[in-house]
C-alpha cells in the first residue's frame, strides 16, 4: 500500500512494499518473462565477441572496413530506435503494445542470424560483394533486434505498477541475460576460433550459430509475447503522440534517466570492448600458451568472468535490499577496474597464464552488480518521467536506451577495429596463419586496460548522482496515481512542495 509519509529525505530506504493482488506477478510468468531475456542479453553478447574477428579473419575485410561497418548500423539504429518506442506506445491492440512485436520479430531474428552468417566465401569471390553482403545483412540483424528488444525493454516498466514485483521480474530478466550472455560469448568464441584454426568448415561454423542461438533467441521471444501479462495499459481510444524530433529528445529531458543510461552504457560498453578483444588477446597475445594440457582461448577470458558474476548475484541483490540499487552496482567496480590493469599488463614471456584466470574473475566480481542493476533500475526512471511529464512514455525511454546501447557497444567495437589498423593488424582468412608485431600486441593490451578503467570511472561517478531510491518511489507512485485519477487538486500544499521537490532533484 501506499502512504502519505513525506518524511522520505530523512528516513533510510523503505525496500517493502505490499503489492495490491492485480500487479503480482506468478511464478510462471515470471520464467516466460525470462524467455524475452536471452535475445537481450545473448545477441549482443554473440555479436560484440565475434563479429568483428570474424569479418576481420574469416572474410578477410580490413579492420578498418569492418568497423565502419558496424557504426555505420547504428545511423539507422538512431532513426530505428526511437521510431519503434513510438510505434510500440502507439499500438492498441487486444495483445497489448509489446507482445505482438516480440512475436512477430521472435520469428525474423531467427532467419536474420541465419543470412548474417551465412558463408559467402563459398558464393562470392570479390572483397566488395562481401562487404556489400555483410554490411546489409548486419543492418537487418539490428533491425530485427530493434523490433524485439525496444518492446521488451518496455516490459520492465509495463509488467506491473509495483516496484517490488517489477524487482523480482527484472531480477529473473537479469538471471536469463547473464545466462544467455554467457553461452553467448563462450560457444560462438570456441566456435569462432574451431573456424578459424580449420577444425570446422565454414558450413558448419554457420549451422551452429544458426540453429542453436537462432531458436534459442526466437523461441525465447515469443514465449514472453505469448504467456506475458502487460499490467500497465493505456485506453484504446487514448490519443497517439506523433513521433517527431521533440518526443525523440523526451527521454533526455529526465536528470535520472541520464544517470542511469550513463551507469548503463559504462559498464556495457567494457563488456562489449572485453569480449571484442577476449578472441585478439587469446590468439594474438597469448598466442601458444598452455594452460594444463589446454591451449589458451578466448573462453579462459570469458568464462571466468561469467561464472563469478552470476556467483556474486546473491550478493549484489542483499546489497540492494540493504542499500540501494546504486550501491549495490557501483561496490563492485574497483574489483572490474583492478582486473582489467591485470590484463592489460600481463605478458606471457613472464606470467603464468592461470593469472590471467584470475584477473577475469577479479573482474566478474565488479561486472556482477553493474550488469544487474542497470535494468532494475530503468522502470524506476519511468516513475520520475510520469512524474514529471504527466504521462508514461515508456518506448521512447526503451528506444533511446536500447540504442545508446548498440552505439556504445558498436563504438566501442569500432575504436578496437580502427586502432588496430592504424597499428598494422594483418588480416588472415581460415588456415592462413599470421603473426602480429609486437606494437599489435602492446596496442591489444592496452585497449583492454585502458578502455575499461576510464569506462569504470565513469559509471562509478554516475552512480553516485543517481539520487532514486524505494522510499521515493513509494511517494512517486502516490502522485503518479493522484494525475491518474484526475486528483491532483486534492494534494495538499505540502504535498505538492513535496512533489515539485521530487521533480527538481529526480528529473530536473
Amino acid at each position: 500500500m501506499i502512504t502519505k509519509n513525506s518524511s522520505f529525505s530523512k528516513k533510510k530506504p523503505v525496500l517493502r512494499e505490499e503489492p495490491l493482488p492485480e500487479d503480482k506477478i506468478s511464478k510462471k510468468e515470471l520464467l516466460a518473462y525470462g524467455g524475452g531475456a536471452l535475445t537481450d542479453g545473448g545477441a549482443g553478447a554473440l555479436i560484440a565477441c565475434v563479429m568483428l574477428k570474424y569479418m576481420t579473419d574469416g572474410l578477410a575485410i580490413p579492420a578498418a572496413i569492418a568497423s565502419t561497418i558496424i557504426m555505420a548500423s547504428k545511423l539507422w539504429d538512431a532513426i530505428s530506435d526511437p521510431l519503434m518506442g513510438n510505434i510500440s506506445d502507439n499500438t492498441r491492440s487486444k495483445w497489448g503494445r509489446r507482445k505482438p512485436y516480440m512475436i512477430f520479430g521472435g520469428i525474423l531474428i531467427f532467419f536474420a542470424l541465419g543470412l548474417l552468417f551465412l558463408p559467402i566465401n563459398n558464393i562470392m569471390e570479390g572483397l566488395a560483394s562481401k562487404i556489400v553482403y555483410i554490411a546489409f545483412m548486419y543492418i537487418w540483424f539490428c533491425t530485427c533486434t530493434t523490433i524485439t528488444q525496444v518492446p521488451y525493454s518496455s516490459m520492465s516498466s509495463d509488467i506491473s505498477a509495483s516496484f517490488s514485483e517489477r524487482n523480482k521480474a527484472n531480477t529473473v530478466k537479469l538471471l536469463v541475460s547473464s545466462f544467455s550472455a554467457g553461452i553467448s560469448y563462450i560457444v560462438p568464441l570456441l566456435l569462432l576460433e574451431s573456424f578459424l584454426k580449420g577444425n570446422i568448415s565454414d558450413i558448419t561454423f554457420w549451422l551452429a550459430l544458426f540453429l542453436v542461438f537462432g531458436i534459442l533467441f526466437g523461441v525465447g521471444l515469443v514465449i514472453t509475447g505469448v504467456f506475458v501479462k502487460e499490467r500497465i495499459t493505456v485506453p484504446m481510444d487514448e490519443p497517439r503522440r506523433k513521433f517527431s524530433l521533440k518526443e525523440y529528445l523526451v527521454p533526455f529531458k529526465v536528470k535520472s534517466f541520464i544517470w542511469s543510461l550513463i551507469m548503463y552504457t559504462a559498464a556495457f560498453m567494457c563488456v562489449d570492448m572485453l569480449g571484442g578483444l577476449a578472441v585478439y588477446y587469446a590468439t594474438d597475445v597469448w598466442r601458444g600458451a598452455t594452460l594444463g594440457n589446454m591451449n589458451f582461448t578466448s573462453v579462459f577470458i570469458v568464462a571466468p568472468l561469467m561464472v563469478t558474476a552470476v556467483a556474486g548475484f546473491p550478493f549484489v541483490r542483499k546489497m540492494m535490499m540493504k542499500k540501494t540499487k546504486q550501491y549495490a552496482y557501483r561496490i563492485g567496480l574497483p574489483f572490474y577496474a583492478a582486473g582489467a590493469i591485470l590484463l592489460a599488463v600481463m605478458a606471457p614471456s613472464w606470467a603464468p597464464a592461470w593469472v590471467a584466470i584470475l584477473a577475469t574473475s577479479v573482474m566478474g566480481l565488479g561486472f556482477s552488480g553493474a550488469q544487474t542493476m542497470p535494468w532494475i533500475i530503468f522502470p524506476d526512471t519511468i516513475d520520475v518521467a510520469e512524474l514529471k511529464l504527466g504521462y508514461r512514455p515508456t518506448g521512447a525511454f526503451s528506444g533511446a536506451m536500447t540504442f545508446v546501447r548498440k552505439a556504445a557497444s558498436a563504438l566501442g567495437l569500432g575504436i578496437i577495429g580502427w586502432v588496430l589498423q592504424g597499428v598494422g593488424y594483418k588480416e588472415s582468412t581460415q588456415n592462413v596463419d599470421v603473426i602480429q608485431g609486437d606494437n599489435v600486441l602492446l596496442t591489444i593490451r592496452l585497449l583492454l586496460g585502458i578502455s575499461v578503467f576510464v569506462l569504470i570511472v565513469i559509471a562509478f561517478i554516475f552512480s553516485i548522482k543517481y539520487k532514486v531510491t524505494d522510499a521515493k518511489l513509494k511517494r512517486i507512485r502516490y502522485f503518479n496515481e493522484k494525475t491518474r485519477a484526475g486528483e491532483n487538486d486534492t494534494l495538499t500544499p505540502e504535498e505538492l512542495k513535496e512533489k515539485e521537490t521530487l521533480i527538481k532533484e529526480l528529473a530536473g
